[in-house]
């Protein structure tokens, strides 16, 4: 009797176990299907490749720790047998969604709610992102473009009609997400805000204050450095090189800027393209080019802004990328003839 009422209990205490497992497991499935994802910022950001499954986007995020609990969406999805199709695309998605809307927008039912990856490579003149813009399918080169001239400029920027783009140098070359059905001025907007941030980034990490009056020409060096660079290393020291011609009121004689000035690109740059008569041909005048040539990067920026100390005037490329400093002209003839050219 005493055995029985042992075992008596110990059915009822497992029972309750059960139960209290149970209720655990009700709680949390339930909580996981509401709030699916975690994350401490608003959105998320996914980008659903062709091919993939959603189970391969919930593999995705829990790798990412961006995932409640992937077991009990698996359970979820396993109870309630859903086909899911998803759409390829990439979709910013409020952290707070539920899992029939997490599946709904990735279903994509609505295209406009999808987002568009623009990278746009460091060196990029505006005419290049105009052209990628437009096999993004955003807008038409021509809409870009003319979009570019008519936007107002930032303080920073000084106007001049004698430049082909006031704004060439300021749309800063990284990666956006753009959504679907954005004109040219969003994209031009958030290009100019990510120009803003890196500046501050550039001075909170240099220690240098940049005051409006100086940005551009800052911004003219780097985009000089940034077209004529091949490696890291040689930036600051191309840097250098410019400041030192400046300021000795040398012709600056770079081919990127008549490159720039041609309006099309030459694998070399002949005598016969020397002649342009153009403010960005600094073969035919002295000082920098009327306004940037390209869009610089971030590690540009910082060279034109802090260039190393030397007394180099002449550069030349050698075969592995880097170049050849000097400072003395005769030298510079020598290693030419030496690599051919």
């Amino acid at each position: 009797m005493i055995k029985y009422k042992y075992f008596r209990k110990l059915i009822i205490l497992f029972i309750f176990f059960l139960f209290v497992l149970g209720l655990i497991f009700l709680i949390s499935y339930n909580k996981v299907i509401e709030k699916p994802l975690k994350s401490n910022d608003d959105k998320i950001i996914i980008e659903v490749k062709q091919g993939e499954g959603f189970y391969d986007i919930l593999n995705k995020l829990d790798k990412e720790n961006k995932l409640s609990n992937k077991l009990l969406l698996k359970v979820k999805l396993t109870i309630d047998k859903m086909d899911i199709n998803l759409r390829e695309g990439i979709y910013e998605i409020d952290t707070n969604t539920t899992l029939t809307d997490l599946i709904s927008t990735l279903k994509n039912v609505d295209d406009d709610k999808s987002l568009v990856k623009l990278t746009i490579p460091e060196g990029y003149s505006i005419e290049d992102i105009a052209s990628t813009v437009e096999e993004k399918g955003l807008c038409s080169k021509e809409e870009f473009l003319r979009a570019v001239k008519n936007y107002e400029l930032p303080k920073f920027v000084i106007a001049n009609d004698k430049k082909r783009y006031n704004l060439e140098g300021f749309l800063y070359p990284d990666t956006y997400l753009i959504e679907k059905g954005s004109d040219a001025n969003y994209i031009i907007k958030s290009m100019l805000n990510r120009f803003e941030d890196i500046l501050k980034q550039v001075k909170d990490e240099t220690k240098v204050d940049i005051k409006d009056e100086d940005v551009e020409k800052i911004i003219n060096i780097a985009s000089l450095i940034e077209k004529e660079a091949k490696v890291q290393s040689d930036r600051p020291l191309i840097s250098s090189v410019i400041y030192n011609i400046l300021e000795k009121d040398m012709k600056l004689q770079l081919d990127a800027a008549v490159i720039y000035a041609l309006g099309y690109h030459v694998d070399v740059v002949l005598n016969k393209h020397l002649e342009i008569d153009s403010p960005y041909n600094v073969y035919k005048y002295k000082g920098l080019p009327i306004g940037p040539i390209a869009n610089p990067g971030i590690d540009c920026i910082k060279a034109a802004l802090l260039p190393d100390k030397t007394d180099y005037l002449y550069y030349i490329l050698q075969e592995d990328g880097s170049h050849y400093f000097t400072n003395n002209y005769d030298d510079f003839l020598k290693k030419k003839k030496e690599l051919g050219y």
